[in-house]
């Protein structure tokens, strides 16, 4: 009865997307058999949009364009490579690309398997991927050329290449392995897929940055009421054709990759965000909605003002835009006002996280009215604001921000992963409170992270990571949370060695970078004799020298 419910309270929405659209009896029968056999799966959505929108562009990326058609196609000739290279139902793959057609083509053929998705984050290290893949039982692993060679101890892994642009030069241990429109091509295409596979949950590495990354697993949905919370203030339409410049590596991503395969909208997709490109897309490809970060739109709209001053001719061609969504860091104020005073008030908020979906989403109206807003709470979630005794706060008051729903992770994939939670709610990290009207704002985080390049960022583990290497005596990292981008500043005080005296901030850096994710590495480092700590042995920040922010 709850599923139905859930069902029927998300058909408006839906509808009003083009989500539910069909083509005559044959369409209608088509959309049931595919939910039947697969769920609510990726391998569903491609079914429904490839039998309702057969050719009509589907992605567009830096290897070129392909219809829904050729994308359900690839897919299904994906799904019989790896089904030939050993993978099945429940078996976890390793998904590790930028964005581009590799990752939707690896998802959906997972969908068809029955088999989980483990999702990487480009940015960890070869160290970091070999271990996800070995803690976590990988069978096979598509991923883009340039970060396979890196990866070390792949015995036993069925390797895929994914984006490989120059496949001539690349080293003989990458070279080996087959690229993944080749093995769409010569796949046989009589290996029948498995009729009605248990679909398994999801797998997001969540942002890591020592050891290895927390695994958030995520279920298959049993009702698009997700999509339900979020198409009421976000107005998807049929066909659309989005940049996509969040990373689909990330939740955010993922959850619009979903909502774009529900609409058949076209995905304009770049494996690196270049404002000077996503101009030049929104020109060429007429995109009427973009998905991205404020990180992003800032960029964005500085280099739209600039073309746009420079030829008066640039500004009829990009736009009317149905939407502009944010999500990640968030978005200030200033960058709202900025972004509809160019496009109107299309500017809408996404406030969730990986482990916890959709929280609270803010539409282009009420984002104009208030842009210091996360927004309503979306439908079907809980949400509460805590204080430290875990106590429900008045509106106006600050808290910690609780929240549950059913998109929430099922846990960590690991069991030495932990999460704080009360009465079925998990605890967020974030401060913040709700206003007279029921609108939530986010005020910072409880703890000391940080967010950097759309990151989780945790000063604390680099801290523990460098006081470990050789010639370093002592270390302090604080993460400064500036407009849209963190620092990470670091102290450090070398011991009296041969090793201590050899380092230096390039020495310091290269650690970082070699063991752990690139978000880690220190934008600031200073020497010092001493670091000044209190009787607890707390360093006392208000006593280090202070360093200009980035």
């Amino acid at each position: 009865m709850e599923l139905a419910r859930q069902f029927i309270e998300s058909v408006p929405s839906l509808a009003g997307a083009g989500a539910l659209a069909f083509r005559g009896v044959g369409g209608v029968a088509t959309l049931g058999q595919s939910v039947t056999r697969w769920g609510m799966s990726f391998a569903f959505l491609a079914e429904a949009a490839a039998s309702h929108s057969p050719k009509h562009p589907a992605i567009i990326d830096d290897m070129g364009q392909m219809s829904y058609l050729e994308l359900r196609d690839g897919a299904r000739a994906l799904a019989r490579g790896l089904q030939a290279r050993g993978v099945r139902a429940g078996h976890n793959v390793g998904v590790l690309a930028r964005n581009s057609r590799v990752s939707p083509l690896a998802l959906i053929a997972c969908a068809y398997l029955g088999a989980s998705p483990l999702i990487m984050n480009p940015y960890s290290s070869g160290n970091q991927v070999s271990a996800i893949l070995r803690q976590y039982k990988g069978m096979a692993l598509v991923a883009d050329a340039e970060y396979v060679g890196e990866i070390e101890n792949l015995e036993g892994i069925q390797v895929i290449l994914g984006y490989n642009p120059e496949p001539e030069s690349l080293p003989e241990n990458v070279s080996r392995y087959p690229g993944i429109m080749e093995v769409i091509a010569t796949t046989d295409p009589n290996i029948p897929l498995p009729f009605r596979p248990t679909q398994h949950p999801t797998i997001i590495m969540s942002s890591g940055t020592t050891g290895t990354p927390k695994g958030v697993v995520r279920g298959v949905p049993k009702t698009p009421q997700v999509l339900g919370a979020v198409l009421p203030k976000v107005p998807w339409r049929l066909g659309g054709t989005i940049q996509l410049s969040a990373s689909l590596f990330h939740a955010w991503g993922w959850l619009n990759l979903n909502i774009s395969l529900l609409t058949k909208s076209t995905m304009v997709l770049r494996r690196n965000f270049d404002p000077v490109q996503a101009v030049s897309d929104c020109i060429e490809y007429r995109i009427n909605g973009v998905v991205s970060a404020a990180v992003f739109l800032r960029d964005f709209i500085a280099e739209l003002e600039q073309a746009e001053n420079a030829d008066p001719k640039v500004a009829p061609k990009v736009g009317p835009m149905e939407f502009i969504v944010s999500s990640g860091n968030a978005i200030p104020p200033s960058l709202v006002r900025t972004l509809n005073a160019r496009f109107g008030p299309v500017v809408c908020n996404f406030y969730g996280s990986t482990e916890h979906g959709p929280i609270a989403v803010a539409s282009g109206a009420e984002l104009a009215e208030d842009p210091d807003r996360a927004g309503t709470v979306a439908t079907g979630v809980r949400t509460i604001i805590l204080d430290e005794d875990l106590n429900e706060v008045p509106a106006g008051q600050v808290g910690e921000i609780y929240s549950a729903n059913s998109e929430s992770m099922h846990g960590y994939l690991s069991e030495k992963d932990q999460v704080r939670s009360y009465r079925g709610m998990l605890a967020t990290g974030d401060l913040g409170f709700f206003d007279e009207q029921g609108y939530l704002h986010v005020r910072g985080r409880a703890d000391d992270m940080v967010i950097k390049g759309g990151e989780n960022v945790y000063p604390r583990e680099l801290e523990e990571f460098l006081v470990k290497q050789e010639g370093i005596a002592d270390v302090f990292v604080k993460g400064v949370q500036n407009d849209i981008i963190a620092d990470l500043n670091c102290y450090v005080v070398r011991d009296d060695t041969e090793a201590g005296r050899s380092l230096d901030n390039e020495a310091v850096r290269q650690l970082a970078a070699d063991n752990l994710a690139w978000q880690n590495v220190p934008d600031h480092i200073v020497w010092c004799d001493h670091l000044p700590r209190n009787d607890a042995g707390k360093v006392v920040p208000r006593e280090l020298p202070q360093i200009k922010q980035s």
